[in-house]
């Protein structure tokens, strides 16, 4: 009888650590050990990707994350184990390791929801709420043709 209760903590305990190592809101952290090229790619990704005035563009098919600088002098890829930055004159290929790449991409997703979340609300205030009165309105521009 004991062995049967081993047997089956076992396998419910192997059970529960694949599904924490599979689960989807595994956050991935910043390596700890990385070299000075990655050190300062990661630091340049982060330093305009957190200001507001950069665009940010995702490409779905590649999976690939693309940041301009406002003033259009510095362009950042992120690619598979890649990063390249463009600063107009000289194009730096850095490559990093899996882990800053899951990093990067994470907090890259995570800008790029909150500027979603923002201009979702943004447009949402300006919205009216009276059926009516966008009936209305709709009624007067086709009058008006």
């Amino acid at each position: 009888m004991r062995r049967k209760r081993n047997w089956k903590r076992e396998i419910r305990r192997a059970w529960l650590l694949t599904k924490r190592f599979f689960a989807s809101e595994r956050k991935p952290r910043l390596p700890r050990k990385m070299s000075e090229s990655e050190e300062t790619a990661k630091d340049i990704f982060m330093f305009l990707l957190v200001r507001s005035e950069t665009k940010l563009y995702y490409d779905l098919k590649s999976a690939e994350c693309y940041i301009r600088s406002e003033d259009c002098s510095v362009y950042i890829f992120l690619e598979e184990r890649n990063i390249k930055i463009i600063n107009s004159v000289y194009g730096y290929d850095v490559s990093i390791s899996i882990e800053l790449e899951a990093y990067l991409s994470r907090k890259f997703e995570q800008e790029l929801y909150k500027r979603r979340q923002t201009f979702k609300a943004e447009a949402l205030s300006k919205v009216e709420h009276s059926l009516e009165n966008t009936f209305q309105s709709l009624r007067t521009k086709a009058e008006s043709k």
